[in-house]
């Protein structure tokens, strides 16, 4: 009885996956807001960061935006889960954990910098954000490279 439960939250689980991923990839760069500077694209931060799962807050004392993955697929499976054993659900939690998980969970970013911090650790960006309309503009680096979900482990 627990392994049928274990099989359909992980049928459950891959389908949500493959609505989630199908969404993503629709999405092409066409569609989103992009500005050019410089000859460089640069991509609107705040609609890159919803479409890949991001909460976004504005430091304007600093000038800085800060990204934060939220994992709302995840929390829900959690919770789902919380009715099978321990063990089971750290198995479920390890494999939807390593499907859905983005490159960087936390990324800030100075408006006029190069530099940036991804998870804690500060990296150079090609291109400094900048704000254009009200809304901060990015290299698209900074999505391809930490922001898109991470590709399952083999």
């Amino acid at each position: 009885m627990k392994t049928s439960k274990s099989k359909k939250m992980i049928a459950a689980a891959v389908l949500m996956m493959s609505l989630t991923f199908s969404g993503l990839a629709s999405a092409s760069a066409t569609e989103m807001k992009m500005i050019k500077k410089d000859g460089m694209e640069l991509v609107q931060l705040r609609q890159a960061a919803k479409m890949y799962g991001y909460s976004i807050m504005w430091d304007s004392k600093d000038r800085s935006v800060t990204l934060m993955y939220m994992d709302k697929m995840h929390d829900t499976m959690m919770k789902d889960d919380m009715k099978m054993k321990n063990d089971m659900m750290m198995k479920d939690d390890m494999m939807m954990e390593g499907a859905m998980m983005p490159a960087a969970k936390t990324i800030k970013v100075w408006v006029g910098s190069t530099k940036m911090m991804v998870d804690g650790m500060q990296v150079s960006s090609k291109s400094m954000p900048m704000i254009h309309e009200g809304n901060t503009y990015v290299t698209d680096m900074v999505i391809s490279k930490y922001m898109m979900p991470m590709k399952a482990m083999k």
